[in-house]
């Protein structure tokens, strides 16, 4: 069975990085097709669902009962705690920078990043980089070798 790959972590909606992400995260497991992934308790799940304010078993549900994204975009905003767009942007640069800050996470890191075929040459820096590296490596670099191409940041 061929992996699916929920979105990139870089997509935005509502101006909020990860959340087409979950919502596809949320998607996959509705159809048992999660295979493996990391999902609402853990890593960015769980750093935008508590950003949202919002319960992952209610995500979930809204997200199983909703039509498109926009539905579960404004079930977020009502349901959710309000933020302003510096509020937004600030939690997305973290977001987007998070690195390993331990000596033991950078170890996983470089663990990880071999697994999938890269090194210390790949331009991998961050999580969302590690990401987008084993899930659309071309996109990645190409992003790389042109920062201004960014096919991913809305």
């Amino acid at each position: 069975m061929t992996k699916v790959f929920p979105r990139s972590p870089y997509e935005k909606l509502g101006g909020y990085v990860h959340l087409p992400r979950l919502i596809d995260k949320a998607r996959l497991k509705a159809q048992d097709l999660l295979n493996g992934y990391n999902y609402k308790t853990v890593g960015f799940d769980r750093h935008l669902l508590t950003f949202l304010d919002v319960d992952g078993d209610q995500f979930e549900e809204i997200v199983r009962s909703a039509a498109n994204d926009l539905i579960v975009l404004q079930w977020v905003q009502q349901n959710g705690r309000a933020h302003t767009p510096s509020e937004i942007e600030d939690w997305n640069d973290s977001m987007i920078s998070r690195r390993p800050d331990t000596a033991e996470k950078a170890e996983r890191f470089k663990r990880i990043l071999a697994e999938v075929g890269g090194d210390e040459n790949s331009g991998v820096e961050t999580y969302f980089d590690l990401i987008e590296f084993e899930e659309r490596r071309s996109e990645f670099l190409a992003r790389r070798r042109n920062q201004s191409v960014s096919p991913f940041i809305a």
